[in-house]
């Protein structure tokens, strides 16, 4: 459950943090029309912010992005009824996001928003689910909504609803790692890149086993640059070739990078990468365009 920044009796403000898929392999679609995927995915310490309390007769919405539709379509009011739905009475809340994590970035933002609205109005009705209910109530939300409940670095499988968390030791090595993360000014509808993807099977897709290997030599002794692999990367970036571009620029000067989700945000490791920080922005910037959005931050 996301860690609570600030709270009274009649009101939360909870963080809603980013996260990155340091792996994600897509293995092909399922019968539901849902993809199978392995992915490790972890939280990042930028985020949103939204602040919930109780309200009369709806549920209203409110957001520091303009460009943030506030309808029915809104996964956190999307949230909000399925809460209510399962909580079996009316029960309705007003919510304020702060909103950073840009949309159409792969950085899973609405999703995160949702989930910690789940958490949100379970803290405020007295706790009558369990993460494991809140957990299935993410899941009819979208496939990354699940991760956001705990928000702990976690090996994901199935269409993204399966998640196992790491080993302790395992989430050590990974936090506190330091990252970047750079997008240029347009995004990538998830929709659309999975339509890409799909186009382009078989070739798209790699086989579980691949992705499980990766996974377990990372876990057992490998680096973080062994994890890197994004399925997406091909399929999103030929038709939006200023990302391929960029990463294998960015690669050829020794920095590991990914595309993360289903773009259009990607992200640098800042550990061992042969550039430094301000090498690695003059580069994206020379690319992209002073516009970028670009952040420094860490996994948590």
């Amino acid at each position: 459950m996301p860690i609570q920044m600030n709270s009274s009796p009649s009101e939360l403000t909870l963080p809603s943090p980013a996260k990155v898929n340091l792996m994600l392999s897509v293995h092909g679609r399922r019968a539901d029309g849902f993809h199978e995927l392995t992915s490790m995915v972890v939280a990042l310490g930028f985020g949103d912010t939204l602040t919930l309390r109780p309200g009369s007769s709806r549920d209203v919405l409110r957001c520091s992005d303009p460009a943030v539709p506030l309808g029915p379509e809104n996964l956190v009011l999307k949230a909000a009824a399925a809460f209510r739905s399962r909580l079996g009475r009316a029960a309705y809340f007003e919510f304020d996001l702060e909103k950073r994590i840009p949309m159409g970035a792969g950085l899973g933002g609405g999703s995160s928003n949702a989930a910690v609205a789940l958490c949100g109005m379970n803290q405020l009705s007295g706790e009558p689910f369990t993460n494991s209910v809140l957990c299935e109530l993410a899941a009819e939300l979208g496939s990354d909504c699940p991760f956001f409940i705990e928000g702990q670095a976690a090996w994901m499988s199935g269409r993204g609803e399966v998640i196992e968390p790491l080993a302790a030791e395992v989430a050590e090595r990974l936090s506190g790692t330091r990252v970047v993360l750079f997008r240029p000014d347009f995004g990538v509808e998830t929709a659309s890149a999975y339509g890409r993807l799909a186009a382009g099977a078989p070739g798209s897709y790699e086989r579980e086993a691949a992705a499980v290997a990766r996974l377990n030599y990372f876990i057992e002794r490998g680096t973080l640059g062994d994890l890197l692999f994004n399925s997406f990367e091909g399929p999103v970036g030929s038709k939006y070739l200023a990302i391929p571009a960029l990463l294998s620029q960015l690669r050829a000067a020794g920095v590991e990078c990914l595309m993360s989700g289903s773009g259009s945000c990607c992200f640098a490791l800042l550990e061992k990468n042969g550039a430094d920080v301000g090498q690695i922005e003059g580069i994206v910037r020379d690319a992209w365009g002073e516009a970028v959005f670009w952040v420094e931050t860490s996994i948590c």
